[in-house]
């Protein structure tokens, strides 16, 4: 879950509506990371209500250049040791301070102490070796396609040094709206102006900025609403070989495109399917594997993930998730910027 966000200092300062927003979403915990004068300034709170975290917002984030992360707990205790930004590098032992934020859930997961977080062992387990004796390598477009492969496009990593460096894993899978750069659409009310390219208008920003969050009453929907002639029961467990079967609404039989030749993004399906259905959503974990395939070619795995996310945080039906994976019109008329996806998709 969560929500991770980039600003510069001339980004628009939020509206409390978005603030409070932000945070009924996400609100296990809010961290930012910032550099100044050569220092990495780390600030994180466990607001017990949206004011405390209104207040934290406009002393320690408004006006900065900086990164910020609102948590929503998947792996780990609530705690400040689980918040947001971690630890990678340290001054003292390897010459810069070097911090990461992460958005997503880490196929690498928390077993060996389940007490922390997935992004806590993957620092220890993957950056840290690969980093300790060559810092700069984090900032390399190298580096970022190399972690890019390995935690797949639903995660996204933003790594910050006390130096003023900055990198964004997988920016090209977040989103653009008022000045920010946010990692999901899943994690607040996304205004329907977010795009994957940013804006340069400088009145355009402003304009986004001044939008109210509008409640997605769509989402509360089910397949009961619609009307749809398809067993939901008959769904059966996907396979990664079931190339040519024919889905429950009787589509014409699919042929893989694109994502079956992109072993990534055929692991993150994985890794999500087995998600929804380790949280008991096992008809959603069940969708044949070529039918999800289908979703992606003509969306594309970002936007996958996002809709399994809300299923996943409560924030819309089983049911109607599996009709927004079958009917592409239906996804489009609740989720608006998913025409975007598939325009970007279809290009």
């Amino acid at each position: 879950m969560c929500l991770l966000i980039t600003q510069t200092a001339t980004s628009p300062i939020l509206s409390n509506d978005w603030l409070k927003d932000f945070y009924s979403y996400n609100s296990d915990g809010v961290g930012i990371m910032r550099s100044d004068d050569g220092n990495l300034i780390v600030e994180k709170i466990l607001p017990k209500n949206a004011d405390e975290f209104i207040t934290f917002y406009h002393n320690h984030i408004a006006g900065h250049d900086c990164a910020f992360h609102l948590r929503m707990k998947t792996h780990g205790h609530i705690d400040l040791s689980n918040c947001h930004p971690y630890m990678v590098l340290n001054k003292a032992d390897h010459g810069r301070d070097l911090w990461l934020m992460h958005n997503g859930i880490l196929h690498t997961g928390n077993d060996a102490d389940l007490a922390r977080s997935d992004t806590y062992h993957y620092i220890n387990d993957y950056l840290l070796p690969i980093l300790a004796k060559n810092p700069q390598f984090a900032f390399t477009t190298q580096f970022a396609e190399l972690i890019g492969d390995h935690i797949g496009v639903s995660n996204k990593f933003v790594m910050m040094d006390n130096l003023g460096n900055q990198q964004v894993i997988n920016q090209s899978e977040g989103y653009h709206w008022a000045g920010l750069w946010l990692s999901n659409t899943y994690a607040w009310t996304a205004s329907d102006s977010a795009s994957k390219s940013p804006e340069i208008d400088p009145e355009t920003i402003y304009n986004q900025s001044m939008e109210l969050p509008e409640t997605k009453k769509s989402w509360q929907y089910n397949s009961k609403g619609y009307g749809y002639d398809y067993d939901l029961n008959s769904y059966t467990s996907y396979d990664r070989t079931e190339y040519n079967s024919i889905d429950p609404v009787g589509k014409s039989t699919y042929k893989p495109k694109s994502a079956y030749n992109d072993e990534s993004v055929l692991d993150d399906l994985e890794i999500i399917l087995d998600d929804l259905g380790a949280s008991s959503y096992h008809q959603a974990g069940s969708i044949p594997f070529n039918d999800a395939i289908e979703f992606v070619d003509n969306y594309n795995i970002e936007s996958f993930y996002d809709l399994a996310m809300m299923v996943l945080d409560g924030r819309i039906g089983e049911d109607f998730f599996l009709n927004c994976v079958y009917d592409f019109d239906l996804a489009e008329n609740s989720f608006p910027w998913l025409k975007n996806e598939r325009s970007a998709e279809m290009a």
